[in-house]
């Protein structure tokens, strides 16, 4: 089953410790809002580290979603 992960933009807080602790899945766009680089998670590393975003938002804006 394949994964992703979305950002809420609207509910986003910019604190940015998504980008901080996983450059490799997110990054700041002109707009200094996260943008998610990787589409579709792969192997179990990817999916743990997605799901340690989720836990480190401060404001719930991440999910990791199958699709």
């Amino acid at each position: 089953m394949a994964m992703r992960v979305e950002i809420d933009r609207g509910r986003c807080a910019m604190a940015g410790e998504c980008v901080y602790n996983h450059p490799w899945l997110f990054a700041f766009d002109d707009e200094d809002l996260p943008v998610v680089l990787v589409e579709t998670l792969s192997g179990d590393q990817q999916i743990k580290e997605a799901h340690q975003a989720v836990t480190v938002c401060p404001s719930g804006a991440i999910t990791v979603v199958a699709d």
